[in-house]
């Protein structure tokens, strides 16, 4: 069974926390401790507790059968117990002090017993009194019932084998594009993400997709079936798709907020696309068994006709990784559509590990947090929708000088595709992903202002090379009537420096160069190896890893030339 602690979510185990240690501020106890009761009937788990020694913590459960709890059952009222000899069930409480005092608390939500307060050993070796202490008491208690109605937390559902239901989804209206409320702010991914790996499919890459002289029709959706909502993908030509970290972060907060109003064991995105398949983002307290994934894969592809297995992965956060993984079935699931303007019917499913209804109160909740995520898909399509169509700008830009530059085009399209799976491998933010992306497909555009035969001549001289070279500078002026959101130009700029300082044009050295441009300057000159030049052949392959090697450190930096090779050997070239 769950532990109730994480069904209930850390932020209310928080609060829990807080009124706790009101035990301490107004009744004086040195020691408290919170149980709540639990789905399985009877049983009352400890939340929250203080003043013990880590060593010898309070129980973790207290039974139906306990003593304990049927004493209290039957009195239904609280107690004192100033010579613990008279009651031997707290001798576990005791931590092997002598002489301790209690003041035991069982308190109620509409006649239903929903928890019990335990306190021990107030300051100064002080007798607790219950005239004096009761009131301050249920005080905290109803604090605390308060707190678990504001939560909706059901306390006591008996556990019954699974009924086997068709789920009718429930479906969220999402807010249009134009509704966005432009913020200054930027969304940053969490310091630390504890990913669990993918569920390896077929053909896994991230590729950077052709770019088209025009963005392509979305694909016609499949009918929607009397057993499945009207989701669909096409059969054939699957690409896998991607989220960046912030987008994944954005899920992994939405989720966890989900799971403190809402009591889940996992959460699920599939994200509609017509052209590829991203993964399925999932949300859960504690690891997930190979069974209950293979769950969760089972009821996308009951909701999404056309779309199989073998082309999903999925893609998981968990809060506690050091917990045993959750076995068996899940009982109960909500599959919610968030229903996107245009384009995109994107599914959520909310997945519980005991078999109990969601009650409308819950399911307003999810409907909030719903419109939330899918507010947040709609912009990433939008932001995607406007990229292509910068790259579609900037692929026929280039193409208008290929007389001239008969490599241009070709040379900078390999080299922002390179560059870009590169910044996907080192998890860069969006922003910098971005950013690498425009600048290296545009990292040559200063070659549009130099004389067409300096790019076509072979045994330049020093005059003619230093004229080249004045490329990076000559960019800026080609953009500088472009307004970035991020620095292009500067990173163009500075492609060509070195990690010793002896690059161009102005010398920089290390960390002083931007990390765009390191990137650039180390994938072009892989691609400008591998594919050749004017003024150089094509090279062998080992030899080629050979010289980024020997360049690091010196023409590179040495920890993206590491980088990089871990990520060649990803696409097998070692």
């Amino acid at each position: 069974m769950l532990p109730l602690s994480l069904h209930l979510g850390e932020a209310l185990v928080h609060r829990f926390s807080q009124i706790l240690y009101r035990c301490f501020e107004e009744i004086g106890s040195t020691k408290a401790a919170l149980y709540l009761k639990g789905p399985e009937a009877g049983a009352f788990h400890l939340i929250s507790h203080f003043g013990w020694p880590r060593l010898s913590p309070p129980p973790e459960v207290l039974a139906a059968d306990d003593p304990l709890i049927v004493w209290a059952n039957r009195e239904r009222r609280g107690f004192v117990v100033n010579q613990p000899q008279a009651l031997e069930e707290l001798n576990r409480f005791s931590a092997g002090a002598e002489g301790s005092r209690y003041l035991v608390t069982p308190f109620f939500d509409r006649g239903e017993w929903v928890g019990l307060l335990i306190q021990k050993d107030r300051t100064r070796n002080v007798s607790y009194d219950l005239d004096r202490d009761e009131t301050l008491t249920q005080a905290i208690c109803q604090e605390v019932v308060e707190t678990l109605r504001e939560a909706l937390v059901v306390r006591s559902v008996p556990v019954v084998p699974p009924v086997a239901t068709t789920a009718v989804a429930l479906e969220v209206p999402v807010p249009p594009s134009g509704a966005m409320i432009p913020t200054d702010g930027t969304v940053r991914p969490a310091p630390q993400e504890m990913l669990e790996g993918f569920q390896e499919g077929s053909d896994y890459s991230l590729k950077f997709a052709q770019i088209p002289s025009e963005v392509a029709p979305a694909a016609p959706k499949a009918p929607a079936t009397p057993q499945a909502s009207g989701l669909a993908v096409p059969q054939a030509s699957i690409r896998q798709g991607m989220f960046m970290p912030e987008q994944r972060t954005f899920f992994w907060e939405a989720a966890s907020l989900l799971c403190n109003l809402v009591p889940l064991a996992a959460v699920a995105l599939w994200m509609d696309e017509a052209l590829e398949v991203r993964p399925i983002l999932t949300y859960s307290r504690q690891p997930l068994s190979p069974d209950l994934k293979q769950q969760i894969l089972a009821h996308i592809t009951y909701h999404v006709p056309n779309l199989r297995e073998p082309d999903l992965h999925i893609l998981t956060k968990v809060e506690f990784l050091e917990k045993e993984p959750l076995t068996g079935i899940f009982q109960t699931y909500l599959p919610v559509m968030l229903m996107g303007e245009e384009v995109g019917q994107d599914l959520m499913l909310l997945f519980r590990y005991e078999d109990r209804p969601f009650t409308d109160r819950e399911q307003s909740f999810i409907q909030m947090v719903g419109r939330m995520v899918g507010f947040h898909l709609q912009e990433i399509r939008l932001h995607e929708r406007y990229h292509r169509a910068f790259l579609t700008v900037s692929h026929q830009l280039l193409g208008s000088v290929k007389g001239g530059a008969p490599q241009l085009q070709d040379h900078s399209l390999a080299t922002a595709q390179l560059a870009r799976d590169f910044a996907v491998h080192l998890e860069l933010s969006a922003l910098d992903l971005e950013a690498v992306c425009i600048a290296s497909i545009l990292h040559d555009v200063g070659t549009f202002l130099l004389d067409p035969e300096l790019l076509t001549k072979t045994g330049l001289t020093d005059e003619e090379m230093g004229r080249i070279r004045t490329h990076p500078v000559l960019a800026t002026t080609f953009l500088k009537d472009f307004r970035f959101p991020f620095d292009v130009p500067g990173i163009i700029r500075h492609h060509h420096e070195r990690w010793d300082g002896k690059g161009y044009p102005d010398g920089l050295r290390g960390e002083s160069i931007p990390l765009g441009s390191r990137i650039i300057n180390l994938v072009e000159a892989f691609e400008v190896m591998s594919k050749g030049s004017v003024f150089n052949p094509a090279r062998p392959q080992r030899e080629i890893l050979e010289e980024l090697r020997r360049g690091a450190g010196g023409q590179f930096d040495p920890t993206l030339v590491a980088e990089f090779l871990e990520f060649l050997q990803t696409r097998g070239i070692r």
